[in-house]
């Protein structure tokens, strides 16, 4: 990359970082967030999923999915011996693990679920994919958090 392209990069994502400013001042809920091709991008809340309101993540749909569904089977296959033991013993503390599995199946399910609503919702208004991984997205740490603070 050439100094000229790193400038107009570093003006393109400027002017990103602008906008996005007038708008979470106009009271928008948006995240700043880089997209696949590496530009700066403002995001509604509703076209991104995962994470917290201040520091959210992208994970692949299918990441949510395939692990929804290993541990939903895992759920099942701890539940039957459960079952069967917790009858011949009387003990049925041994419940405890099918539950926190189905508990942590179902999160990941509905994280899916709301992936795949956000997805539809970018190419619905055409905006780019964000870039996934652990965080991609711009983190704003101060206090108060930005959809308190006073404009001006």
């Amino acid at each position: 990359m050439s100094a000229a392209d790193a400038d107009s990069r570093m003006e393109i994502d400027e002017g990103a970082r602008r906008w996005h400013d007038q708008a979470v001042a106009a009271g928008e809920e948006r995240i700043l967030a880089r997209t696949v091709d590496g530009d700066l991008y403002s995001y509604r809340r509703d076209e991104i999923t995962l994470g917290g309101k201040y520091a959210p993540t992208v994970a692949p749909l299918w990441f949510m999915t395939t692990f929804a569904l290993l541990f939903g089977s895992l759920t099942v296959f701890a539940f039957v011996l459960s079952v069967v033991f917790a009858v011949s013993d009387g003990q049925r503390g041994r419940l405890a693990l099918p539950c926190g599995f189905s508990l942590f199946a179902w999160f990941l399910a509905f994280w899916a679920r709301q992936d795949w609503d956000a997805r539809a919702r970018r190419r619905e208004r055409g905006v780019p994919e964000p870039k996934t991984g652990k965080r991609p997205l711009k983190i704003d740490l101060q206090w108060p958090p930005p959809r308190t603070r006073k404009a001006g």
